[in-house]
């Protein structure tokens, strides 16, 4: 039976891990921060809706996080079941290195991001579903030919080299909207039971984004009574029109619905001077939007003790909308978030778990979906391009009255061209000269032209659809390049974020393999 050596690393994020699997899957030796959880045969950063003791985290179908496994004579090395996460892996000389960390996996291997590739293409590979995303992640080594990366199926280390299982996660049918309602409902009270264990080293405390559209009011409506301690809401979402221009477009306050829920409510602050050096673990995840609107809420999180359940409406548009999603549910292919992957370095640092609530439930994608098609839902069908019918039906039968929710697709994450931290910038700039000749007076102007063009460009066309089609679905939430397009200038900065940021976690990494210290008694 495989053997799990823990070593507990203080320099390294709190939630982050990285396991150095010998030849023969006989022993791994994991590098952890200080709020993992660490059992003989098992360690998690995770909530799932079973005995936490147990750690059956495993074979859930509503796991959040990531863990580590000793299943008979295999390493099971498990992602969330949420598209939310994920984790990495790769071979190197013999041994197999995986982790839940982007950041550490380059850290420990002294791989490099490839100059020349778009990572655009893997932080945005699980948009073609569960069993057809890409899972090479491009990177540069002389003995790496590239690292995996794993979405919900179980990553298996044996005898016999790694295999994929995702045979493990079964869930019942889902037959109408009442049993769907009960079913999310009682999986979400085994999830509190869950992160609400005295078995647990380190307490849980839950918290909830909410803004003004259907994922999150939904999300809302299902999490009130799981003692949330407060919402995290944006009072303004991000759109390429002027607030003169469209009012009701920049607005993205959740604070109506969660007072109707009866939560309280934090403001997110998004003032640019508050932000701190923890940029760099936004920009390292390799999202093109990089998810900073949340920075307040992640060094708030940080600060306080224990470790966050942040339930949140990530998946909710591939789950619940019933146009642009249908598809993909035909095939039963669920399809996951972009966007979530901004948070995935940051929740390791700042110590939460990234619960998306439209994923409860979500295996059955062919029956969440017929249920919104169903002529038992029309009274909640809206018959628009935003046509979201159960997650209308979980708010409006809360007693949230219609036209005060949903009224078109918002977001608050964007995609920019240089940190909003001023240490950061400067040292990116620094970069940009040494490896691209790039001035800080060229990024300005390129930047400001882009913009004046695409304000140009865009703002009539916007102005067109808002007059003769109400609430498209799909609108271009950051500005296209214009000129000058082969300077990628968010791919640069991911590049720097991500190599900048493993070279400073390398040294706490290359010390506790090199010291091989005894494993930590548990």
């Amino acid at each position: 039976m495989p053997s799990l050596d823990f070593h507990e690393v203080a320099a390294l994020p709190r939630l982050a891990w990285l396991a150095v699997v010998e030849r023969g899957a006989a022993r791994a030796r994991v590098f952890h921060g200080p709020a993992v959880e660490c059992r003989d045969r098992w360690m998690v950063e995770g909530v799932w809706d079973g005995d936490f003791a147990a750690g059956g985290f495993h074979d859930s179908p509503h796991f959040f996080g990531s863990g580590i496994r000793v299943d008979g004579d295999r390493l099971l090395f498990v992602p969330s079941s949420a598209l939310v996460d994920r984790v990495l892996y790769c071979e190197d000389r013999g041994r197999v290195v995986v982790s839940n960390s982007l950041v550490l996996l380059l850290a420990f291997t002294g791989a490099r991001l490839d100059p020349t590739h778009d990572y655009r293409v893997e932080a945005t590979a699980i948009r073609q579903g569960v069993a057809a995303y890409r899972r090479e992640f491009v990177v540069v080594h002389p003995e790496i030919p590239s690292f995996i990366q794993v979405y919900d199926e179980c990553l298996v280390v044996d005898r016999d080299g790694v295999t994929f299982d995702a045979t493990l996660r079964a869930s019942p049918p889902v037959q109408s909207y009442e049993r769907y309602r009960a079913a999310v409902a009682e999986a979400l009270l085994r999830l509190k039971g869950n992160y609400s264990s005295p078995d647990r080293r380190v307490p849980m405390t839950a918290f909830l984004t909410v803004s003004s559209g259907y994922d999150s009011a939904a999300a809302a409506t299902l999490v009130r009574d799981l003692g949330i301690e407060t919402c995290f809401t944006a009072r303004r979402s991000n759109s390429y029109l002027p607030r003169w221009l469209s009012p009701s477009s920049v607005v993205d306050d959740g604070t109506p619905i969660a007072g109707a829920l009866g939560l309280d409510v934090t403001a997110l602050d998004v003032r640019r001077s508050q932000v701190t050096e923890d940029e760099i673990f936004f920009l390292a995840a390799g999202c093109p939007q990089p998810a900073l609107a949340f920075h307040s809420m992640t060094r708030l999180l940080e600060r306080r003790p224990g470790i966050g359940v942040l339930f949140t409406g990530f998946q909710g548009d591939e789950v619940w909308d019933v146009l642009w999603e249908q598809p993909y549910h035909r095939r039963g292919t669920l399809r996951g978030d972009g966007a979530a992957l901004g948070l995935s370095e940051i929740r390791l640092k700042s110590g939460f778990i990234n619960v998306a609530v439209p994923a409860v439930g979500a295996r059955r994608i062919r029956d969440v979906a017929a249920l919104g098609v169903a002529p038992a839902m029309e009274p909640w069908r809206m018959h628009d391009g935003y046509d979201r019918p159960v997650p209308r039906r979980i708010v409006e039968t809360a007693g949230i009255g219609r036209g005060s929710f949903a009224r078109r697709k918002k977001a608050v994450v964007q995609a920019y061209a240089y940190p909003v931290n001023a240490a950061l910038r400067r040292a990116f700039f620094r970069w940009l000269r040494e490896r691209r000749r790039l001035t800080p007076a060229f990024v300005y102007l390129h930047l400001a032209l882009n913009r004046v063009l695409f304000f140009l460009v865009r703002s009539p066309q916007a102005l067109w659809l808002r007059v003769f089609r109400p609430a498209p679905r799909h609108r271009p939430p950051t500005p296209h390049v214009f000129v000058w397009k082969q300077v990628d200038l968010p791919g640069l900065m991911f590049r720097w974020a991500a190599e900048s940021l493993a070279a400073r976690l390398a040294p706490a990494l290359d010390g506790a393999d090199a010291t091989k210290q005894a494993p930590v008694a548990r």
